[in-house]
């Protein structure tokens, strides 16, 4: 019997979460909430594989197999055409007014005097 899977630490939601292409209607592939914080954090942000997963809270191999997944539905998607979808998956958000200013360069929540001031207690 597997054991059950860790919830995985997302910074916050993804903005958007349905991307199609101009011809409709379309196939879909779906990407999880967690899929794209890995993509975020590995291919944006420009962490290594090791700081990704400390990030997230998981181990680098539990990282990797999530970024293999999500490299290959997005290369689905863009070779044959078809949506993105993002929805669903096993996470638990950071702290919902979490700015990541320990660490991302590009924190998809509006930087906030208040978020400031409490940088100190929500990284740590």
């Amino acid at each position: 019997m597997p054991r059950t899977s860790k919830c995985r630490r997302v910074c916050a939601l993804p903005p958007n979460a349905v991307f199609t292409p101009q011809q409709t209607p379309c196939a879909f592939v779906v990407l999880t909430v967690e899929q794209v914080e890995a993509l975020r954090l590995c291919d944006l942000e420009g962490f290594d594989q090791d700081k990704a997963a400390e990030q997230m809270m998981i181990s680098r191999g539990t990282l990797q197999r999530i970024l293999y997944g999500a490299r290959r539905q997005m290369a689905d998607a863009l070779v044959h055409g078809k949506g993105i979808r993002i929805e669903g998956g096993h996470y638990q958000l950071h702290h919902p007014g979490c700015t990541c200013q320990a660490a991302c360069q590009h924190c998809r929540l509006p930087h906030t005097s208040e978020n400031q001031e409490n940088e100190g207690s929500q990284h740590e």
